[in-house]
């Protein structure tokens, strides 16, 4: 749609005065001359002398909006009324030339958009498309996705230009260069989804495309002071709006499914797809496909560390890792739908090392779900994931991964979180003493007394398998030690430890002490 501001722009120079009521000009059918005209209309653009103008204006009394581009018959004296609701622009250029250059102006617009439409409706390609619309304006232009990773872009460099050389060699910008286009002290305009960077004598005019509230892709116009004069944010806006409908309209695309995926997961965290059926459906329209074992990768970031994440980049580094995966961001964590044709055994099969690499990189933890075939339960899978990175960066045992946690390594925990969460819910205090068995609280009143660790002795004993050798290697101390504090232990607590009911119960017992003091941050009553 054609804006006021076009054409203001073109005619900057030689403006003296203008006023503007309204911005849109809508489908302008041409330019009319000012001659003692008995009805003026809102779809025309009229050029006349400064006099005529404001006469017709009090003699013709509009009923809608108008446009008048008025010469100057002296430039020294002209006075617009004030408050009107019309488009008043006074130039210094007599009337064959503002009416010339008006004329100018919508003919190279209509081009313009008429060239846009011509693609589309023909079947271009988006490389086509961008090709056409980079050689009418002599600028680079590229299409970008949330990571900053070239789908489209012009094939010709026309001027010197660090972002659009690198999008050229690597396909991508890094994340030095990224940062670039958010840097608040190169932002000179933000208007809706448009936003303008200046950076020395390059301008980068940025174009967020968004469909159902998530952003499909960028289009970055990258230009220089020969572009000075040409109203490029409104040609960026046109085109926009084509490679839009170019976007919507191809099944195909990526970019539309990166946004179904996005709902996908939204949409059954939040409980609007419980149906097994629905959620099969969801499914096919998902970019990647799904094997037969699915479990969920959260990743977490610190938000204190980095309370800004550069989404878009880290996924494009987590998909060197789970290629061919669907991920989205969700609650501003990222959540990976990782697959495998095989029956998970110990881990997953993807490079944890590589992972936990990129995770201290970016300040951020990842909680592992188990596997499982059953697409319901994705949702479950999720919650899962979340709540063991919640327990692990509270409940981590030296041994274990710092970053990356693993369900299996807290799934009691898990447990001991659902049974105090209902505890408490149903007996209205927090008090978990009673759930733990009245040795674990005698031995805690012995080491309360004497200094001593003996409850975990206990607690690495029964995880050990009783066995005095792995106890002492893991607490770091001397098998004989260790002997002397179990014997303690048995005297101060007068049970069969060999027993494997009691085993799990002590063990259990010493969970909900640990859960209670570490990640409830209490002290429990002895």
């Amino acid at each position: 749609m054609l804006d006021i501001t076009y054409i203001l722009q073109t005619l900057d120079k030689t403006i003296l005065e203008k006023q503007i009521g309204f911005q849109n000009l809508t489908e302008v059918q041409g330019i009319i001359l000012l001659k003692n005209q008995k009805k003026l209309l809102d779809n025309y653009l009229y050029v006349g002398n400064y006099s005529d103008g404001l006469k017709l204006l009090k003699s013709c009394a509009p009923t809608v909006p108008v446009t008048m581009f008025l010469s100057a018959e002296d430039v020294n004296h002209t006075a617009l009324p004030s408050g009107g609701c019309h488009n008043l622009i006074v130039s210094t250029l007599d009337l064959i030339d503002i009416y010339n250059r008006i004329n100018i102006i919508i003919q190279n617009y209509r081009h313009w958009t008429d060239s846009l439409k011509g693609a589309l409706c023909s079947g271009q390609s988006l490389p086509q498309i961008l090709t056409m619309a980079s050689e009418m304006i002599r600028s680079q232009i590229f299409i970008l996705n949330s990571g900053y990773k070239m789908i489209a872009g012009s094939p010709t460099l026309y001027f010197e230009e660090p972002l659009s050389k690198e999008l050229m060699e690597t396909g991508y910008l890094s994340f030095e260069s990224s940062l670039q286009l958010s840097d608040h002290f190169s932002l000179k305009e933000q208007d809706g989804f448009y936003k303008l960077m200046v950076q020395g004598d390059l301008r980068y005019h940025l174009y967020e495309i968004k469909h159902d509230s998530y952003v499909l892709a960028t289009v970055l116009l990258a230009s220089n002071s020969q572009a000075k004069g040409i109203d490029l944010k409104h040609l960026l806006i046109d085109l926009s709006d084509t490679i839009t409908n170019f976007l919507l309209n191809d099944q195909q695309t990526t970019l539309n499914q990166d946004a179904l995926c996005a709902a996908f997961i939204k949409d059954i965290v939040e409980e609007k797809l419980e149906v097994a059926v629905e959620i099969q459906n969801r499914i096919r329209f998902l970019p990647n496909q799904l094997k037969a074992f699915c479990c969920v990768v959260l990743i977490h970031f610190d938000s204190v560390q980095l309370p800004d994440p550069p989404y878009g980049y880290i996924m494009q580094q987590l998909e060197e890792i789970f290629p061919h995966t669907n991920m989205a961001v969700y609650q501003n964590d990222i959540v990976v739908l990782h697959t495998q044709e095989g029956r998970p055994q110990k881990s997953m099969d993807f490079d944890y090392e590589k992972l936990d690499k990129l995770l201290e990189r970016y300040h951020a933890y990842a909680g592992i779900s188990n596997a499982s075939r059953h697409r319901i339960r994705i949702r479950t899978m999720y919650l899962i994931a979340s709540a063991t990175i919640r327990l692990g960066q509270s409940l981590r045992r030296e041994t274990l991964p710092e970053r990356i946690f693993s369900y299996e390594d807290y799934s009691m925990y898990y447990i001991v979180d659902l049974c105090a969460k209902q505890y408490m819910e149903d007996h209205h205090h927090n008090d978990l003493i009673y759930l733990i068995h009245p040795s674990i609280i005698k031995i805690c009143r012995y080491d309360a007394s004497h200094k001593t660790n003996l409850r975990d002795v206990l607690f690495f004993y029964l995880l050990c398998g009783c066995s005095l050798n792995r106890t002492a290697q893991i607490m770091y101390m001397h098998r004989n030690t260790v002997l002397n504090k179990l014997n303690k232990i048995n005297e101060i607590a007068e049970i069969p430890l060999e027993d494997g009911y009691t085993q799990q119960r002590m063990i259990m017992s010493c969970l909900v002490m640990r859960y209670y003091e570490e990640y409830m941050h209490m002290t429990i009553r002895l």
